[in-house]
């Protein structure tokens, strides 16, 4: 049996892909990545109609191929980057398509899922959980990483210096004069790989996956 990485960040190979697929290859099991960024399909467009006798969502779009691989798998794990405070776009919509798997019975009820997330902000951490954890639809929540990036998409916007209400006018707490004196260098961005908090983690659950009974 195989467990199943799905990333909704829109950054391919950023911090985010990068830890889901550490905890499957460290798994040692076989597994299965996608970035829902790379497919091309809608939310639920709530026909209920069509899937609350078959358990299966009927719109023929880039993830019906990952329908039966999320029931059988022996585990799933959800990264999200942060994105206004929430998950992404992407895993929203592709959270919304699960629908179809809450009728008569809850099939991912019992499915043990990993979560992971990666955001500019401490506080995110505290923010998002809840959010997170109320979409996916499961009472087996393995456990939660996030790692703090300190990324801010004022790096690449060009309106980072000028911009009174983005994320590093935040993360310089407000003030003119660190915002004057404020120079991009590539040491602030924060690589999970060189977080020793963020590997331990992705070392943790990497070995719980491991033992989980296939």
């Amino acid at each position: 049996m195989t467990i199943v990485g799905v990333s909704g960040s829109p950054i391919l190979n950023g911090n985010t892909d990068r830890i889901v697929k550490a905890l499957l290859e460290q798994s040692g099991r076989e597994h299965i990545f996608v970035n829902l960024s790379t497919l091309r399909y809608d939310p639920c467009r709530g026909c209920a109609y069509l899937c609350a006798s078959t358990n299966m969502c009927p719109i023929d779009d880039d993830l019906q191929p990952f329908y039966e691989p999320l029931l059988k798998s022996d585990a799933i794990v959800l990264g999200t980057s942060v994105n206004g405070g929430n998950i992404t776009a992407w895993m929203y919509s592709f959270l919304s398509r699960l629908w179809c798997f809450r009728h008569v019975t809850r099939l991912l009820q019992n499915k043990p899922m990993l979560l992971v997330a990666c955001g500019l902000f401490r506080r995110s951490k505290y923010r998002l959980l809840p959010k997170f954890v109320e979409r996916v639809g499961s009472d087996n929540i393995l456990g939660y990483i996030y790692h703090q990036t300190n990324i801010p998409p004022c790096f690449t916007c060009g309106m980072g210096k000028t911009c009174r209400i983005g994320g590093l006018w935040e993360m310089l707490g407000r003030d003119e004069e660190r915002l004057k004196n404020w120079s991009l260098q590539e040491k602030m961005f924060k690589r999970w790989e060189n977080s020793p908090e963020t590997v331990a983690q992705v070392a943790e659950y990497a070995e719980m996956l491991k033992k989980l009974a296939g």
